[in-house]
């Protein structure tokens, strides 16, 4: 009644082939965008976090005090390194 050549079986198969690997491939990526949009935390404002006002520190905390560095003089510096003409 039917008559099958084996040309047309393998274009059958092949189309079956390609529509079974197109379609896993979308499950795939939407499987993975479903994923990543349910494991991936939700980003905080941004805009707020740059902004965000710093603690001041407290008034009450002692102030620290640089002591006074003196200069040294250049012939000290030179006599120590050993250069110039001295």
């Amino acid at each position: 009644m039917f008559t099958f050549q084996f040309l047309d079986i393998l274009i059958v198969f092949v189309g079956g082939l390609i529509l079974f690997a197109g379609l896993t491939f979308f499950a795939l990526k939407r499987r993975n965008e479903i994923l990543r949009d349910f494991l991936t935390p939700e980003e905080p404002d941004i805009e707020q976090e740059f902004f965000k006002l710093k603690e001041k520190p407290k008034p009450d905390a002692e102030p620290i005090e640089e002591q006074p560095v003196e200069p040294e003089s250049n012939d000290t510096a030179i006599e120590e390194t050993g250069w110039g003409t001295g």
